[in-house]
């Protein structure tokens, strides 16, 4: 009684040839396709309705044959449970995401050893909790059907045997040569990743690593150096900015750091009993974007009048200091007007204020970096002690590797976790100087794995140094 059996009908019992013919169709019968469809159907004009009809059997047949029989899924129960494993409960693990351009402490959410969501880890001193759409986003990465799952040699599959033998003996041809070795790849930011690429040039000798980003702020960096003789992207903190005046960055959304610097933002943007004053931010920019919608005052300036607009506030700010103003053009009387209302805010906040701007123009950060000066922000509201290794990537290091690869100067180009060919302005000259390198290594698929470039230079050095050991 405990195993009680049921059939459908005698044919069932008694597995009758009928019956076994027919049991592993979708359909005990087939579909009259044809009777509908028939010559005299087809031939016929249709009108609407008819048309109507044929789509909606159609669709339906196709709808039942697809969702007749559901695949079957067979649960495998462990032999031995795993002590942190419990089938349908989640655990979840502290990890980091960087992706060059963006980063956040996060927590993943894994169930019955699939990550499934990732959420950001309140513990963070710099995220405190938040995360951004590509974070969210970058845990489909794991479930890409399309990565690769084997490396290949001139388009075609190979083995890693056969990949690390070629390009160990590449780079050995290399090195005694006394070739370059160049390493392009997005911003670094990881610590042990820079002394494992700094190992690797120790062993093959003549290593370059540029880094390169398709969004650059590296005029930043330029500009600092020009003005502070630091090359770095400072610390900035909104959090300590009663007075903030943007030109076309998006410092919300995109702009360098956005989730750390949207938690110091919103810290000023809160009235509450023991906060009763709200920060005004002023925003010039020429398409509307997260950060000049949350605005108090948004004024829509054109790309080729945003560097007038920075020469015009630095000139107002200098008036009230007592410097020297600079040279520049005009812009129309309500956007001086509004330039005016930021001046004046700016300079009741000395100390406590942040001008900031998205431009790459080394030029426009300049001017940016003596407003800032003047008001007293450097120690305050911007670290110059502390940067940001975020979009380290230089255009002036790029712009140079094309051109020494176009004279024959580069005899390896290792290329990871960026394409240039797709994001660089001139996508079309740096793929025909490509084509002068001797030797190219991508570890850029998105079918790869992240960390396989970090991995690949492990193995390269290994095998290496075990065949400096045989040889001698």
């Amino acid at each position: 009684m405990e195993n009680k059996t049921y059939w459908k009908g005698l044919e069932e019992l008694h597995q009758t040839g009928s019956f076994l013919a027919t049991k592993d169709k979708e359909f005990s019968e087939e579909l009259p396709v044809e009777k509908i469809f028939n010559e005299n159907l087809v031939g016929k004009s249709k009108s609407r309705r008819d048309f109507l009809k044929m789509m909606g059997f159609s669709v339906s047949a196709a709808a039942i044959a697809a969702s007749c029989r559901i695949p079957v899924k067979e649960a495998i129960p462990f032999v031995i449970k795993p002590e942190e494993v419990t089938p349908g409960v989640a655990n979840y693990y502290a990890s980091t995401f960087s992706d060059g351009a963006d980063y956040c402490s996060i927590l993943v959410k894994v169930r019955d050893g699939r990550p499934i969501k990732i959420e950001g880890n309140k513990f963070s001193t710099v995220t405190k909790g938040g995360t951004s759409a590509r974070a969210q986003g970058s845990i489909l990465s794991l479930y890409d059907k399309y990565r690769l799952q084997n490396p290949t040699v001139g388009g075609k599959n190979a083995s890693w045997e056969v990949v690390d033998k070629e390009i160990a003996d590449q780079l050995s041809a290399v090195k005694a040569k006394g070739g370059k070795i160049k390493i392009l790849s997005s911003s670094v930011n990881s610590p042990s990743t820079k002394q494992l690429i700094a190992d690797f040039g120790t062993y093959f000798g003549n290593c370059e690593l540029i880094q390169w980003e398709p969004i650059s702020v590296s005029a930043i960096a330029a500009a600092n150096e020009k003005s502070f003789g630091k090359k770095i992207i400072p610390s900035y903190n909104f959090a300590n900015a009663w007075s903030v005046v943007g030109f076309g960055c998006d410092f919300l959304g995109t702009w360098i750091s956005p989730i750390e610097f949207t938690k110091q933002y919103v810290k000023n943007r809160k009235i509450t009993h023991d906060n009763p004053v709200m920060s005004k931010h002023f925003h010039f920019e020429s398409r509307l974007s997260l950060t000049g919608s949350n605005a108090d005052v948004r004024r829509v300036v054109k790309p080729s009048q945003e560097g007038l607009a920075i020469i015009s506030l630095y000139n107002k700010i200098a008036s009230k200091a007592g410097a020297s103003s600079i040279t520049g053009g005009s812009l129309d009387s309500a956007t001086e007007k509004i330039l005016d209302e930021a001046a004046n805010h700016l300079w009741d906040n000395k100390g406590k204020s942040l001008v900031v701007c998205g431009s790459n123009s080394v030029s426009n950060q300049t001017v940016v970096n003596g407003i800032n000066n003047l008001l007293g922000n450097y120690g305050s509201t911007i670290d110059l002690g502390s940067s940001i290794n975020l979009n380290q990537g230089s255009d002036a290091d790029v712009n140079r590797l094309v051109d020494e690869m176009n004279n024959g100067g580069v005899d390896v180009l290792m290329i990871a976790n960026c394409n240039p060919l797709y994001d660089h302005p001139n996508g079309k000259a740096f793929a025909e100087a490509l084509k002068k390198v001797g030797t190219t290594i991508s570890f850029n698929s998105m079918q790869m794995k992240p960390d396989l470039f970090v991995s690949m230079l492990a193995r390269i050095i290994t095998i290496w140094k075990a065949g400096m050991t045989l040889n001698q």
